[in-house]
């Protein structure tokens, strides 16, 4: 059972250093541009700087409101790259 837990830990560390790495901004920024990503990964940033979850109607919000992006765009980018595996990173549900 421990070995389970460190090896989700480890699968976790391995996919926020993902979504910060270059590969991840190259994988995607030709379907939601360069720009884009990098606004989701400062959010990202962010929220492990301040040591706290990041709400996912927040960066909803975040990216539809402040970074004036298209509900439709972020709502496949969040499918795109299935959001669920950030939790407990990014938590919560987008309220409409």
């Amino acid at each position: 059972m421990h070995n389970s837990l460190d090896m989700d830990i480890v699968d976790f560390i391995d996919l926020v250093n993902h979504t910060l790495s270059n590969e991840f901004v190259d994988t995607w920024r030709f379907k939601y541009s360069e720009k884009f990503i990098k606004h989701f990964q400062i959010r990202i940033l962010q929220a492990m700087s301040n040591q706290k979850p990041l709400k996912l109607n927040s960066l909803y919000s975040y990216l539809t409101k402040k970074c004036k992006y298209s509900p439709a765009q972020v709502d496949n980018f969040f499918t795109s790259i299935d959001i669920s595996l950030y939790e407990p990173l990014i938590t919560g549900k987008i309220k409409r």
